[in-house]
Order: C-alpha cells, then structure tokens, then sequence
C-alpha cells in the first residue's frame, strides 16, 4: 500500500506540475501582471517557477525512488513528513485564504489527496 500512495502521489505532484503551467492563461498573467511593479512581476514569476521545479523534483523524485520513500526509513521519513506538511498546509492556506469558484474546492480536495499519500507511509511506519 505505502508503495502505491508513492506512486499516486508521484504522479498527482507532475500532474499539479502542470496545472501550474497554465496558470499564465487560466489567471490572465499578461495583463495582471502589468499592473505591478517590473521588481514584483520578477518575484512572483520567480517564485511560481521555484514551485513548479519544486513539483518537478518532488514528482520525479517519488516515481524513481518510490520503493525508498514507501519504506520510510531514514531520510525517506523526513522527505515524507516535509512533503506531507506542505501539501496540508496548502489545503489549509487554500480553506482559510482562497474563497469562491468550483476550483476552489477541487484544490483543497487535490492537497488532501496529495498530503494523505505521503502520509501513508509515515502511519505505517509508526504503527510498527
């Protein structure tokens, strides 16, 4: 089960990967942007690319080293935990700091989804 969750959650992380590419288009960057400053245009262009390597990383990362991380022993227990929080903090940040549309719930539904199958692993683990 716990290599499974890797698996899923490998892929679940390439496929937010992507959904972060859209976002350009889906959120009208063009124009958005050109209402701030050239130095926030940078930051936050900057800080979505980090996120979308990030989730790259993290995805790759899963699907190579799924028995590993399934294992949750060592580092593979720390990576787990990191990625685990992450991905319920963002649930929490999209419940409390995002309001509105369809997408919205589809998202805290997806950072659930994405925290519970990092965090399999780590349940199993303990429960040893």
């Amino acid at each position: 089960m716990s290599l499974v969750s890797i698996y899923i959650g490998g892929i679940l992380t390439l496929l937010m990967a992507i959904f972060h590419t859209r976002f350009y288009k889906m959120f009208n960057w063009e124009v958005e942007y050109s209402r701030i400053s050239k130095t926030n245009k940078k930051i936050f262009y900057t800080i979505h690319l980090a996120l979308l390597i990030l989730f790259i990383l993290i995805g790759a990362l899963s699907l190579i080293y799924a028995p590993e991380l399934s294992k949750c022993s060592g580092i593979a227990f720390g990576i787990n935990v990191m990625i685990v929080v992450f991905w319920f903090w963002r649930a929490l940040w999209q419940i409390f700091y995002f309001k509105g549309k369809i997408l919205h719930y589809v998202l805290i539904a997806a950072f659930l989804i994405l925290g519970i199958t990092y965090l399999i692993p780590v349940v199993l683990k303990l429960s040893q």
